[in-house]
C-alpha cells in the first residue's frame, strides 16, 4: 500500500542516501527510490518557505511524495486528497518556460480527472518562488506563495492516507483497437518519448522530397501501437493515409477508418489493388507480414513518392515461417532514413514485467522480486475442472485468451471456447487476461520455457503464450491443467 509522507519531516534530511531509504521506508515502495539532490532542495525550499508562512508542521501531512500511477509511470511530485478535494503541486528547482508548466499540468489534470473531486494544481519553482496556477479554463495564472499556502491549509484536516484503489491502468491507457472511441476523440496523451518519436518522424517526413521509409521499434508495452495509429491520424488531415494492419481486423480498427476521414485501415492480406491514391502508409505488426506483401507496399512507396513508417516488434515471432521472413531484418536492408525505438515500458507494470520475465526464464526469480498479488496461478486435475475455474474467471471480467488452432490438425485446447486467440489479441491490451497452461509447456534444464510441437508446425508454443500473456495491464490468472511439474515451478516464482 502506497503511504502518505510529512513533507517537513522528509525535507530535513540532508544525505540522499539516507533521504531515499526513508523516503521508501515511509511511501511503502517497492522499487528503489533515487530522489536527486536538486529535488531533495527544491523539497526543503518549499517547506521552509510554508513555514514562514505559518504552515504548521501537521498542516504538512498526509502528502504523496513523487508518487507512480500503478502501471503508467505518470509522476506527480507532491499531491494530497480528501473527500473532496485534490491539491497537486509540482516542484522546479530552476525556471522552465510557461509553456512546459501549463502542459504538464493540464496533463495532470487528465489524470487526476476522474476522481471526481475538485483538482488544485499548482507549480512553484523553488529558486524564485514564484508561483503558477492553472485556471479551470486551463490557463497558467501566476499566484503569490499566499495562495499555494491556502490551498495547503484547506486540505489540512481529512486526508486520505490510502489512494492505490483510486487509480487503475483501464483509466488511461487507450488502446485504439479496444477503445476506439476514446482514440478517436483524443482522450489520451502521449509520452515524453512518444511524443519526441512523433514529431521526428513528422519532421523527417516534412523534410523528405522524395519516397521514405522509417522504422519504429519497442517491446510489448511501449506504446508503439498508439504511437503510430496517433501519427496515421495526424497524417490523415493532410493526405491519404493506409494503416495497414499484419493481423484480423477487429470492429475497433472498422470504427477508426469510418471515423477519421482520409484514414484507410487493411489487413496485409488484403493488399491486392494499387496504392498509388495515399500519400502515407504505416504498417503495424510488420514482422509479421509476408516477403511479397513487403514487396508490394515497397514497390508502391518507391513508385509512388510515399512516405511509409513501418512498426515491428521481434520478441512478438509467433511462427517460424514469420522468424524465416525476417522482415525486420528487411526493413533493415533498405535502408530506412530513420529508426525511432520505444524503450521505456508504459503499458506492463512492474509486478506482471517481473512476472512474466521470470516465467520464461526461472533463473530471474533471484533476482526479480515482487508480492505478484495481481497473479494468480491455478491448477486443474482435468479439462472439466480447467472449464469450472474459466467460468469463474470469466465471471470476474477476464478475458481468456487461447492459443491459435491448427486448421486441420487436433489441438490440446480445442475444448475450450476463447474470448480470443493469439492470433486475433495481435494490437489489443485487456485489464485481466486468464490463459491455460498444460503438458504442451516444459522447463529445460536451464530454467528457459520450452514447448512440445504445435500440431501446425509453423506455430510455436512458448512465443503464442508470450503474445496472449503480454496483452494483460492489471491482473494475471494462469491455469495449469494436469501438469503438476510445470505447475510446481510455475508456482515457485510466487515465494519471491
Amino acid at each position: 500500500m502506497t503511504g502518505p509522507v510529512n513533507i517537513y519531516r522528509l525535507s530535513r534530511i540532508r544525505g540522499r542516501e539516507a533521504f531515499n531509504i526513508i523516503e521508501r521506508h515511509s511511501t511503502h515502495y517497492l522499487e528503489p527510490k533515487r530522489t536527486q539532490e536538486h529535488e531533495m532542495e527544491s523539497l526543503r525550499l518549499l517547506a521552509d518557505e510554508f513555514m514562514r508562512n505559518g504552515v504548521t508542521v501537521s498542516e504538512m501531512d498526509g502528502f504523496f511524495y513523487s508518487f507512480h500511477i500503478p502501471h503508467i509511470g505518470k509522476e506527480f511530485d507532491l499531491i494530497k486528497f480528501t473527500a473532496k478535494a485534490c491539491l497537486n503541486i509540482e516542484l522546479k528547482s530552476s525556471s522552465v518556460s510557461k509553456e512546459q508548466i501549463a502542459d504538464q499540468l493540464r496533463k495532470n489534470r487528465y489524470y487526476l480527472g476522474h476522481l471526481g473531486k475538485r483538482i488544485l494544481l499548482y507549480t512553484v519553482v523553488t529558486n524564485t518562488l514564484n508561483c503558477y496556477k492553472l485556471s479551470l479554463n486551463d490557463e497558467l495564472v501566476p499566484v503569490k506563495i499566499g495562495e499555494v499556502v491556502k490551498a495547503v491549509r484547506m486540505v489540512a484536516d481529512g486526508y486520505e492516507e490510502s489512494i492505490d484503489n483510486l487509480f487503475r491502468a483501464s483509466d488511461y491507457l487507450v488502446s485504439p483497437v479496444n477503445t476506439p472511441t476514446r482514440f478517436i476523440q483524443g482522450e489520451y496523451f502521449l509520452t515524453q518519448a512518444q511524443a519526441l518519436i512523433k514529431k521526428n518522424v513528422l519532421n523527417d517526413a516534412d523534410a523528405a522530397l522524395g519516397c521514405a521509409f522509417f522504422h519504429l521499434t519497442g517491446k510489448p508495452g511501449t506504446g508503439k501501437t498508439l504511437l503510430l495509429y496517433d501519427l496515421a491520424k495526424t497524417l490523415a488531415r493532410t493526405g491519404n493515409t493506409l494503416l495497414v494492419h499484419c493481423g484480423k481486423l477487429s470492429r475497433g480498427h472498422e470504427r477508426i477508418a469510418k471515423e477519421i476521414g482520409q484514414l484507410d485501415i487493411v489487413s496485409s492480406s488484403e493488399l491486392k489493388s494499387s496504392l498509388s491514391d495515399y500519400n502515407y502508409i504505416l504498417v503495424d505488426e510488420a514482422h509479421r507480414m509476408l516477403p511479397k506483401e513487403f514487396d508490394f507496399i515497397v514497390d508502391s512507396v518507391r513508385k509512388n513518392s510515399q512516405i511509409c513508417v513501418w512498426s515491428t516488434d521481434p520478441e512478438q515471432i509467433l511462427t517460424t515461417t514469420q522468424k524465416e521472413h525476417d522482415i525486420a531484418g528487411r526493413i533493415h536492408r533498405l535502408p530506412p532514413d530513420a529508426e525511432y525505438t520505444l524503450s521505456e515500458k508504459i503499458r506492463t507494470n512492474v509486478e506482471m514485467s517481473s512476472f512474466i520475465t521470470c516465467l520464461r526464464n526461472l533463473k530471474q526469480k533471484s533476482k526479480l522480486k515482487s508480492d505478484y498479488a495481481d497473479v494468480d496461478v491455478c491448477y486443474a486435475n482435468s479439462t472439466q475442472e480447467a472449464q469450472y475455474l474459466l467460468e469463474y474467471y470469466r465471471s470476474r471480467e477476464y478475458v481468456f485468451i487461447n492459443y491459435t488452432k491448427p486448421e486441420y490438425e487436433q489441438s490440446p485446447y480445442a475444448a475450450y471456447e476463447e474470448d480470443f486467440d493469439t492470433e486475433h489479441v495481435i494490437g489489443q491490451e485487456f485489464d485481466k487476461v486468464v490463459m491455460l497452461m498444460d503438458a504442451s509447456f516444459y522447463y529445460d534444464a536451464d530454467g528457459m520455457l520450452q514447448g512440445i510441437p504445435h500440431p501446425d508446425p509453423d506455430y510455436l508454443y512458448p512465443n503464442l503464450f508470450y503474445q496472449g500473456v503480454t496483452r494483460v495491464r492489471e491482473k494475471l490468472a494462469l491455469i495449469v491443467v494436469n501438469a503438476p511439474e510445470l505447475f510446481g515451478k510455475i508456482a515457485s516464482i510466487l515465494k519471491n
